[in-house]
């Protein structure tokens, strides 16, 4: 027989309530920028002088911050990025920008800033089918909506 008997209760696991890591949109463009050794960047928009920094800290070979009523120069950027878009319009403009900016199998990633519902991001993403870009993707962060896309080498895709 047993002259002592332990009881063993198993305490139930405390679960603490842990946030999601939440990733800042800057970091999201940094991270959807992928590799940008020895690429030329082009950086349109307010409040884009970190990303600005943190794309030349990766190792691009050229960043311009593109100021607002210029003209970007003709087929010069692997990579355009453009920062805090607001609205349809300028969401429109950035592209027309981006369009002229961009070589064949370029990149654009256009930051959406305030879109609770989703809905500008939707459009954002559809305006870049319409134009012909290509793997075009809507990647929600905590700060604000990035759309990305790419510029296929062979040029636009006429649909019938």
């Amino acid at each position: 027989m047993l002259s002592q008997a332990r009881v063993s209760v198993a305490k139930p696991r405390q679960h603490y309530a842990t946030q999601a890591t939440r990733i800042d949109s800057d970091a999201a463009v940094l991270q959807l920028a992928g590799p940008v050794r020895g690429a030329h960047v082009l950086i349109m928009g307010a409040n884009a002088l970190e990303v600005m920094c943190a794309i030349q800290r990766k190792g691009a070979a050229e960043v311009t911050l593109l100021r607002q009523g210029t003209r970007p120069e003709l087929h010069t950027a692997d990579l355009v990025i453009a920062a805090a878009v607001a609205s349809l319009e300028h969401a429109a403009s950035a592209l027309v920008h981006a369009t002229r900016a961009l070589r064949e199998s370029g990149r654009v990633i256009l930051q959406i800033a305030a879109d609770p519902n989703g809905r500008l991001a939707r459009s954002v993403a559809e305006m870049l089918r319409l134009r012909g870009f290509s793997g075009v993707r809507v990647q929600p962060t905590s700060e604000a909506t990035l759309v990305v896309g790419t510029r296929p080498w062979f040029g636009p895709i006429a649909r019938a």
